[in-house]
């Protein structure tokens, strides 16, 4: 059987993609991998903070604060002063404007949580496909950058009431962390008091060295309330809610670090490539996009809304989104250029025949 038969049987031969990046789903695991490490690094932080009996010093526990790159500006803005520590966030400067918004798809502990909320949401496909686009509204964050800026400039920070990370930090400290506490000890409380079990086998056997070690390392000597906490606790409920009616709502509409992230990684070096003869438009690439970056449409990809999560790679049938590095105005004027050429003799030596 000749070749063109057996090509015509199978289908059209597709091209190659060629990319060093392209490892779609491995990618996408790598992501996942670190945004739990990154998550639970976070969370043993904040835990060296609450006051129990083996935290005598704490630690280094503000390294999120450091990697970040608002607190750095807007503590600038405000005090006029730059503390040293600060610094380290320009390396998520740097990052970003090589590699886009990586921090917010990879490294944020907040977008790890309303990325894990959105993945939950458990729309059907089409309901997602009609979501996932770009919309005008994800503007509001540079907006509410702005705003904040304004502020800043008047000597009024309030960049912490916004910032994911302050954000975070203070509704586990204020809200999530005191409710745990005092529903643990409640729970050990009760148990301790009914004691239950079956003939001589008792629950507090159990239950009695469980809570003596969750009080030597986990749970506050002394926790404080406030009733405060009850409106952050609402209000941090709200933005972990609000996944469920877009993808990471916060994240696209509010967040004013990523607004300041989207302008350094607006023209990023690494950047998504689809191959125009494997694509089909059948715009699949849309139904995980959390970010709404219009990866379906290279021409109008919105680097700055781009998380590098890497779904739409993940989601293509055909593996026609890859991974790439830009090239200069100069190197892509010689390809094309090369290109042209090239056609234009294969045409000749067509005609000649």
């Amino acid at each position: 059987m000749r070749n063109s038969e057996l090509g015509m049987r199978n289908g059209p031969a597709r091209p190659t993609p060629h990319s060093a990046f392209r490892t779609p789903h491995l990618l996408v695991w790598a992501r996942r991998t670190t945004q739990a490490v990154v998550l639970l690094l976070f969370l043993y932080l904040f835990l060296e903070t609450v006051y129990h009996p083996i935290n005598v010093t704490g630690g280094h526990t503000g390294l999120f604060f450091e990697l970040d790159p608002l607190v750095l500006l807007f503590s600038w803005l405000a005090s006029h002063t730059l503390a040293k520590g600060l610094l380290l966030s320009l390396i998520t400067v740097a990052a970003t404007i090589v590699f886009g918004r990586w921090f917010c798809g990879w490294f944020c502990p907040m977008g790890t949580l309303h990325n894990f909320f959105t993945a939950i949401r458990g729309a059907r496909r089409k309901a997602k496909l009609e979501i996932g686009g770009y919309d005008r509204w994800q503007k509001a964050k540079y907006y509410v950058l702005i705003v904040l800026l304004g502020g800043a400039l008047v000597g009024t920070n309030l960049a912490g009431w916004l910032d994911p990370v302050a954000f975070l930090y203070r509704s586990l400290a204020t809200a999530v962390f005191p409710a745990l506490n005092a529903g643990i000890g409640m729970l050990f409380g009760w148990l301790y008091a009914a004691n239950p079990g079956v003939g001589s086998l008792r629950v507090t056997a159990v239950s009695e060295p469980v809570y003596e070690l969750l009080r030597k390392y986990f749970l506050a000597v002394k926790q404080p309330h406030y009733y405060g906490g009850i409106l952050i606790g609402f209000l941090f409920a709200a933005s972990l809610a609000l996944n469920f009616y877009r993808p990471r709502f916060w994240c696209r509409y509010v967040c004013p670090l990523g607004g300041l992230l989207g302008l350094a990684g607006k023209n990023p070096v690494v950047r998504l490539k689809r191959s125009e003869e494997d694509c089909d438009s059948c715009r699949l690439c849309l139904v995980d996009c959390q970010g709404g970056a219009r990866p379906d449409s290279i021409k109008d990809w919105k680097p700055a809304e781009c998380f590098y999560c890497f779904n739409c790679e993940a989601d293509c049938p055909r593996d026609a989104i890859t991974l790439s590095i830009l090239e200069s105005n100069s190197a892509a004027s010689v390809s094309e250029r090369t290109q042209a050429t090239a056609a234009v003799g294969i045409r000749g030596k067509e005609e000649a025949r």
